[in-house]
């Protein structure tokens, strides 16, 4: 095998397009499955987070889009029966976000299929290989996220030259 040149960002792009791919090929389908990544990735944590109660707050913090956003792709998944919003008794103002039934169900099955996903990913990986795999990437989206709020704070300042730090 040749090696090439190394940059992690191109790298980390043909994984994210490949497994996009290998996603939108093979994930189980039905009249329930979201249709944008976002409510994709909505229905995952929800799915995850079944036990604690989850508003559009949280919704806007873990996915990093604006309020109008959340609003606009929950008012579509609430539409497609794919998750209830449930006025909470202490505060009106205040919906709990939750999952239909159906919606649950069809989600534990695609759930099913990105654990058998992920070991094909990790196949020939040792069990401290994969740990070290994962410790890497974390330590690389956070430093993603801090370059990301300094390109946030030059761009607000409107000097963009100034994100990237050469």
């Amino acid at each position: 095998m040749e090696k090439r040149p190394l940059h992690m960002s191109f790298v980390m792009r043909v994984i994210h397009n490949q497994v996009k791919d290998i996603i939108s090929k093979s994930v189980p389908k039905s009249d329930l499955s979201p249709q944008t990544q976002l409510q994709g990735g909505i229905m995952g944590y929800l799915f995850h987070h079944k036990e604690a109660p989850v508003y559009q707050k949280d919704i806007e913090k873990e996915f990093r889009v604006s309020r109008a956003t959340a609003t606009n792709t929950l008012q579509v998944m609430e539409k497609n029966g794919l998750i209830i919003r449930k006025n909470q008794d202490k505060d009106a103002r205040l919906k709990r976000i939750i999952m239909t039934p159906e919606a649950e169900a069809n989600h534990a099955r695609v759930e099913a299929h990105m654990k058998m996903m992920d070991e094909r990913m990790l196949q020939g990986l040792s069990e401290e290989e994969t740990e070290e795999l994962s410790r890497y990437l974390h330590i690389i989206m956070d430093n993603l996220e801090q370059l990301r709020a300094e390109c946030s704070a030059a761009e607000n300042e409107e000097r963009k030259d100034a994100c990237v730090k050469c």
